[in-house]
């Protein structure tokens, strides 16, 4: 027979050992409940990362949306024809008849290209004949000096005294200074783009020169404006001139020094595009040479912007080729209106 004690000291094994595997099942539940908190808790920032990252990119498709964003350098081309791309809207007959008939009815050359900042539609007619920029190169200029400003390489308030051998007989109004006179670099960029003031611009070219302008050029895609020491103006075609022009408008959104360049563009003296539609925003560079006429800008149509850029030869008659300008946006801007039309439509 088993006695007293030894009874004793198995009902104590039999009681530990049914303690330790209770609490080894309990260990095992409470690790897998752990276990279940800590995936629930990954999947719930699994979600929140999901949702966050789905926001930023319906964030980002609005803002191309927004800021469309066109390789101008790319866009297909064809000569003497009215070319319309990236868009299926087709432009009414007697609209876009009226508008060849003003290009047709010119005996020199001229040129013209429109590119939607909102979608990349864009239409136009020789794009890439070549011309003497005139003072077009001004904003230009004025967005290289901008974009060493933003990136620490320039500051607005350093200053130029005016000497004999920047005068100009052209625009503005700094010739008639005396010599020595100072002006800071932004005194300069704003008589260069409101009076498109020749001494200014020369002043701020022979400070910065060109070889960094060209760089930012060659960057953009539009070498074919290059300046040099013996071309101090240089060329453009209306996809160069877009080219930068839609430079400017990405900068003006992008950077403080961008706005204050759009803000004085959109303030500019000459702007041919107030004299059609004098209640529209508009930011404008214009040219204007005994060679050349030109218009170059963004003009806003609602509350949608466009790139739109109007070249032209002068003949010898500069006042024929002023009219012609204003003559070929005041056929283009019904366009637009239509354009606007169609996009709401097809909404």
């Amino acid at each position: 027979m088993i006695s007293v004690h030894k009874k004793a000291l198995i009902i104590v094994a039999v009681l530990l050992v049914f303690n330790v595997g209770l609490l080894i099942v309990r260990l095992s539940s409470n690790s897998h409940a752990l276990e279940t908190s800590d995936e629930s808790r990954i999947k719930e920032i699994k979600t929140s990362d999901e949702v966050k990252e789905e926001k930023q990119t319906n964030n980002n498709e609005m803002n191309m949306q927004e800021n469309f964003y066109l390789d101008l350098v790319s866009l297909e081309t064809e000569s003497d024809t009215f070319m319309l791309k990236n868009t299926k809207y087709n432009v009414s007959e007697n609209l876009q008849n009226d508008l060849n008939s003003t290009i047709s009815n010119y005996p020199y050359d001229s040129s013209y290209l429109v590119v939607s900042l909102t979608d990349g539609m864009s239409f136009g007619y020789n794009i890439d004949t070549s011309y003497s920029s005139g003072s077009t190169i001004k904003a230009a200029y004025a967005l290289y000096i901008y974009k060493l400003v933003a990136d620490g390489k320039a500051n607005l308030e350093d200053k130029i005294a005016y000497e004999a051998k920047f005068y100009n007989k052209g625009t503005g109004n700094i010739k008639n200074s005396a010599y020595g006179t100072e002006y800071t670099v932004k005194d300069l960029i704003n008589q260069m783009i409101h009076e498109s003031d020749n001494v200014a611009y020369l002043m701020l070219l022979n400070k910065y020169k060109w070889d960094g302008f060209n760089e930012m050029l060659d960057d953009l895609g539009t070498p074919e404006s290059h300046l040099s020491n013996t071309s101090r103006w240089g060329k453009l075609s209306c996809r160069s001139s877009a080219i930068i022009w839609q430079e400017i408008y990405r900068f003006s959104k992008t950077d403080a020094e961008g706005q204050e360049l759009y803000d004085l563009l959109l303030n500019a003296k000459y702007n041919y595009f107030k004299e059609i539609l004098p209640d529209n925003v508009s930011a404008s560079k214009t040219g204007f040479t005994e060679m050349v006429v030109h218009e170059t800008g963004i003009v806003n149509i609602g509350q949608n912007p466009y790139i739109v850029i109007i070249l032209s030869s002068t003949g010898g008659d500069m006042n024929r080729a002023y009219n012609h300008v204003k003559n070929v946006f005041a056929k283009i801007s019904p366009i637009l209106e239509e354009y606007n039309n169609f996009k709401m439509n097809e909404k």
